[in-house]
C-alpha cells in the first residue's frame, strides 16, 4: 500500500485494494459517483464528517483514495475542483 501526505494542501492519498474500498464505501455516505466506462470516481463522507475522493481503476478494481483533511470545506467543493481539472 502506498501512502502519500501532502500537508501543504491538507490532503493525504493512498492506494487501497477493492476489499478495503468496499469496507470504506459501506460505512460512508456516497455524495457523488461518476462512471466514465474505464474508471469510477466517488465522493464520500464518513460519520465524522471526513470527506474522501476515490478513483477506482476499471481494469483491476484498485482504488486511489484521497482524504480531504479539512472537514470545514465541503466535499462538493473539492469534487468540483478535481473534476474541473480533470475534464
Amino acid at each position: 500500500m502506498t501512502h502519500t501526505n501532502k500537508h501543504t494542501s491538507g490532503l493525504s492519498a493512498r492506494a487501497i485494494d477493492t476489499s478495503e474500498f468496499a469496507a470504506i464505501y459501506e460505512t460512508c455516505e456516497c455524495l457523488f459517483t461518476y462512471d466514465n466506462g474505464g474508471s469510477r470516481t466517488f465522493v464520500l463522507t464518513d460519520s465524522n464528517g471526513v470527506d474522501f475522493l476515490a478513483i477506482q481503476d476499471g481494469a483491476d478494481g484498485n482504488v486511489v483514495i484521497v482524504e480531504l483533511a479539512d472537514a470545514h470545506e465541503s466535499a462538493h467543493h473539492y469534487a468540483r475542483e478535481v473534476l474541473n481539472r480533470v475534464f
